[in-house]
C-alpha cells in the first residue's frame, strides 16, 4: 500500500472551496443562524458583522502560520511545529474529536431536520425511523465522494458550493428588492436587540459557529500547489466570502421577516425556508430546500476530506495505528482513515439520538464539536509567535498581540457555550472533558514513543513547490 498523497495537484479554487463549503453556507443561512437570532434578535446583521471581523482576524493568524508550515495535519501540524510533540499529540486527539463530532452533527442536520421540514413546510408525513437511513446515507455520501479522489471531490465541492451561495443570494435579493420599504440600516445597531450589548455578544458567539469551517483547507498542505502561499491566501479569501455572504443573508432574512418580530424567527424550525415560502412562493421554498440538503451533503464531503488527512498525519507520527496512513494506490486518498472516522461519526450520531432524542442528539454533537474546535483554534493561534521564533525570525509585536487578542475572544466564546444549560449541553461538556483528559494523559505517557515522520517534512513540501 502507498503512504504518500498526490502532491502539488490542487489549484486555488479547489483549495478555496474546501474552506467555503465546509461552513455549509446555505444550511447555516436558512437554519443555523437561528441560534444567533435568539439573542441578537433584529440586530442579527450586526452580530454577523462582528463575527466576520473576529473570523477575519483569525484568518490572518492562520495565513501567517501557513507561510511556515503546510501539511496534511492542518492545525495539528501547526501546533506540533510550534509547541512540540506533547502538545501536538493532545491537540491532535482534540482535533479528531472536533472532526468526528462535526461529521455526526452535519449528518444529523439531514437526519433530524429533513423529516421535520417535510412535515412542517410541505405537510408530508414520513416514517418515524427515517432518520436512521438518512444519517447513514448522508455520512456514506460524504465518504464516497471524498474517496473518489481529492481533485474530483473538490471539483464537486466547488460547483455545489457556488450554486448554494448563488441560490441564497438570489432569494435574498428577491426579498429586499421586491419590498424596498423594508430596508433599513438600523439592523446594524442595537435598536432591535432588547438584550443590548450582551445580546449581541451571545449572538456573535452562536454566529461564529456558522463560520467554523473557514479554515477547512489547512489539511490540504501536501496536495496544494505552492502550499505555503496558496493555503494562506485561500483562508483569507474564504473568510471574506463567508463574511460578506453571512452578513448579507442575515440582513435579507431579518428585514424580510421583520426586525421587531425576530423572536418568532428564532423559534422557527427553518425560518429561511419558511420566509421564502411565504414571501416568494412554494417554488422558492422547494428551491432553497434542495440547496439546504445539497449544502449539508457538500459539507460532509469537505469534513470527510479533512478528517482523513488529519488522521493520516497522526498515523504517520505513530499517534494512531499505522494502517490508517495507508493511501489507495489509484485514488491516492487515505481511504482507511476516512472510513474509520466516518463510521465513528455514525456511531456517535446513533448513540446521541438513542440517549438524547433527535434534537437532543443534534445539539449534543453540535456543542461537542464546537468545544473541541475552539480549543484547537486557540492552541493554533498561540503557536504563531513560537513558530516564528523557532524559524529564527523576529517575532514582532503584531505576531504576539494578534493571536493573544483573538484567543481571548475565543476563550469568551468557549465560556459562552455553557450559557444555555440543558441535558445535551451538560452531556457534551462532560464528554469533552473526558476526551480532553484522555488526550492529556495519552500525550504524556506516549510522548517518548512517538515516531519522527519518515515523510517529507511539512516545511519541505512548501519549499519544493516554490
Amino acid at each position: 500500500m502507498a503512504r504518500s498523497l498526490r502532491r502539488n495537484v490542487l489549484n486555488f479554487r479547489e483549495v478555496l472551496f474546501q474552506g467555503v463549503a465546509a461552513s455549509a453556507p446555505a444550511g447555516a443561512a436558512v437554519a443555523t443562524m437561528t441560534g444567533s437570532a435568539a439573542f441578537a434578535l433584529g440586530s442579527l446583521p450586526l452580530a454577523a458583522a462582528v463575527a466576520f471581523v473576529i473570523v477575519f482576524l483569525n484568518a490572518l493568524i492562520i495565513r501567517r502560520i501557513s507561510t511556515h508550515v503546510a501539511g496534511p495535519g492542518g492545525y495539528y501540524d501547526y501546533i506540533k511545529t510550534g509547541f512540540g510533540k506533547e502538545v501536538g499529540i493532545f491537540s491532535g486527539w482534540v482535533y479528531i474529536l472536533y472532526q468526528i463530532a462535526a461529521l455526526a452533527f452535519i449528518s444529523l442536520s439531514i437526519a433530524v431536520f429533513v423529516p421535520a421540514l417535510l412535515s412542517y413546510i410541505y405537510g408530508i408525513s414520513v416514517p418515524g425511523n427515517l432518520w436512521i437511513p438518512l444519517l447513514i446515507g448522508a455520512a456514506a455520501f460524504g465518504y464516497l465522494v471524498s474517496f473518489s479522489g481529492i481533485r474530483g471531490s473538490l471539483r464537486y465541492v466547488s460547483v455545489m458550493g457556488s450554486l448554494e451561495i448563488a441560490v441564497v443570494v438570489f432569494i435574498g435579493l428577491f426579498i429586499i428588492l421586491s419590498h424596498p420599504a423594508i430596508n433599513t440600516p438600523a439592523v446594524f445597531t442595537l435598536k432591535y436587540d432588547k438584550f443590548g450589548v450582551s445580546g449581541i455578544a451571545l449572538g456573535v458567539l452562536f454566529m461564529y459557529t456558522a463560520f467554523s469551517g473557514f479554515g477547512g483547507m489547512t489539511p490540504l498542505g501536501e496536495e496544494a500547489k505552492n502550499a505555503k502561499k496558496l493555503i494562506g491566501d485561500a483562508v483569507i479569501i474564504s473568510s471574506v466570502i463567508l463574511g460578506v455572504f453571512f452578513v448579507f443573508a442575515a440582513y435579507a432574512f431579518t428585514v424580510g421577516w421583520g426586525p421587531s418580530s425576530m423572536e418568532s424567527y428564532a423559534n422557527n424550525l427553518v425560518p429561511g425556508i419558511k420566509l421564502a415560502q411565504v414571501d416568494i412562493g412554494l417554488w422558492a421554498a422547494i428551491l432553497i430546500t434542495i440547496f439546504y440538503i445539497n449544502s449539508i451533503l457538500t459539507d460532509n464531503v469537505t469534513f470527510s476530506n479533512s478528517v482523513a488527512r488529519i488522521t493520516l498525519s497522526m498515523s504517520r507520527d505513530g499517534v494512531l495505528p499505522r494502517f490508517l496512513s495507508e493511501v489507495h494506490e489509484k485514488r491516492k486518498t487515505p481511504h482507511f482513515a476516512g472510513l474509520v472516522m466516518v463510521i465513528a461519526s455514525v456511531i456517535i450520531g446513533l448513540l446521541s439520538v438513542e440517549f438524547l432524542g433527535p434534537f437532543g442528539g443534534f445539539l449534543f454533537t453540535g456543542v461537542l464539536s464546537t468545544l473541541a474546535a475552539l480549543l484547537v483554534h486557540m492552541l493554533a493561534n498561540l503557536s504563531l509567535p513560537v513558530i516564528i521564533k523557532k524559524k529564527a525570525n523576529k517575532v514582532g509585536v503584531l505576531n504576539v498581540a494578534l493571536p493573544v487578542t483573538v484567543t481571548a475572544i475565543l476563550v469568551y466564546v468557549f465560556y459562552g457555550t455553557f450559557v444555555s444549560i440543558s441535558t445535551p449541553v451538560v452531556a457534551a461538556s462532560i464528554s469533552f472533558g473526558a476526551w480532553a483528559t484522555f488526550a492529556a494523559i495519552f500525550s504524556v505517557v506516549r510522548r517518548n514513543k512517538i515516531l519522527e515522520s519518515e515523510y517529507i517534512s511539512v516545511n519541505e513540501v512548501g519549499e519544493e513547490a516554490e
